[in-house]
């Protein structure tokens, strides 16, 4: 269960970046053979608000990593500077804490980031980029904006460890991560994707786009049982009365929402729906765990995942970060607790008894899509 984490936080040998025909996958195109170096100037840059469409990042050649470094870096020739033009060392992130929403992901991702070989990004809190699911199409929690950001704009947010490792070549071993939980889930910038222009339902989506473009990269998914993350969703993000009967009648307006909109579209239609999760009164969408590991899971191998349950991990934060020989970052409180929640107490057991129902048939394909008896929740 622990060999992805050990290997991203205690291994340190160099990756090797092997063009594979194994990569290839539905969808993603096979990496060209080139012998240009990568070049940002073939970029269009920021794309134009006015626009129904984001940069085309199949059109980029994918990036050449450097065998020297641990993290998927890369130069690119073209960097602009005030003296003209230079060659600049690039970043990915070499895994994502891919989710999700208050399920502990922001407490796992701030203790793997005290390790002294992990650099965090320059993201909101020095963790969300949030690029692959927002600010890439303008988009923000509930409303949208004039700005779309390149991919260029992605990579400043690792320049933390591009500069660290051109400075210091007793850092190679070092790892860069993005800590976004809205990636695993939001998909509904599909639109914009030029590939999905005038179809009816998306072709490509950001595992298709990710793995083009950073093949190796690596996940760590932290899932809650779905009723009681929605539970501490809604008064996280004050989406209404700190009450269990306002959560209750919200809970059942989302639900038929959900509803109504499945009985003329499929499941999936509906969860990539911008529209439908904008105007649901809870986050109902998020707790549908196996439709978005389905779509991840198309694309890259189980090796590429670590899967754990915050019940497990809220019990026993030591025990499973020494299992990654990492006792040190076990030490310390809890993070980006919901405190409101404790105030205001539990959902209507009614309400529960919805709510699993209506869950349940998505956490049956979760444990057929992960083997894994714990994402039942029969057993807490």
């Amino acid at each position: 269960m622990f060999a992805i984490f050990t290997s991203l936080l205690t291994g340190f040998n160099l990756i090797q970046f092997e063009k594979s025909d194994q990569l290839t996958r539905i969808g993603v195109p096979r990496p060209r053979q080139t012998e240009a170096e990568w070049c940002s100037a073939v970029l269009l840059g920021h794309a134009d608000s006015d626009s129904s469409t984001v940069e085309d990042l199949f059109a980029l050649m994918p990036p050449d990593f450097e065998q020297k470094f641990k993290n998927p870096c890369f130069y690119d020739a073209c960097h602009q500077t005030n003296n003209g033009t230079k060659r600049k060392l690039r970043c990915l992130p070499f895994f994502h804490v891919l989710g999700v929403d208050k399920c502990g992901s922001t407490d796992l991702y701030y203790r793997i980031v005290r390790h002294p070989q992990i650099s965090p990004n320059n993201g909101v809190l020095h963790k969300e980029t949030s690029w692959w699911s927002w600010r890439r199409y303008g988009h923000k929690l509930r409303t949208d904006t004039h700005h779309k950001e390149s991919f260029i704009d992605y990579l400043h947010y690792f320049d933390g460890l591009s500069e660290k490792l051109e400075k210091d070549s007793s850092s190679y071993n070092s790892i860069t991560v993005d800590g976004t939980p809205m990636d695993f889930w939001d998909f509904t910038g599909w639109p914009q994707i030029p590939q999905n222009v005038n179809v009816g339902n998306p072709k490509i989506l950001t595992p298709h786009l990710m793995k083009y473009l950073n093949p190796y990269v690596k996940f760590i998914l932290i899932f809650r049982q779905p009723s009681e993350r929605l539970f501490s969703d809604y008064i996280f993000l004050k989406l209404g009365e700190p009450t269990a009967k306002a959560f209750h009648e919200k809970v059942l307006k989302s639900i038929k929402m959900f509803n109504n909109c499945c009985a003329n579209n499929t499941v999936r239609a509906c969860l990539f729906s911008r529209e439908l999760q904008i105007k649901m009164p809870v986050r109902l969408h998020v707790g549908v765990y196996s439709v978005f590991l389905e779509e991840w899971r198309k694309v890259f191998d189980m090796e590429n995942f670590l899967f754990l349950r915050t019940e497990d991990y809220s019990k026993n934060i030591k025990d499973d970060i020494t299992e990654t020989m990492m006792e040190d970052i076990s030490k310390g409180k809890r993070v980006y607790e919901t405190k409101r929640k404790k105030k205001s107490g539990t959902m209507l057991s009614e309400t529960k008894r919805i709510l699993d129902n209506f869950y349940y048939p998505y956490l049956r394909k979760l444990h057929a899509l992960t083997n894994d008896d714990r994402f039942l929740w029969q057993n807490k």
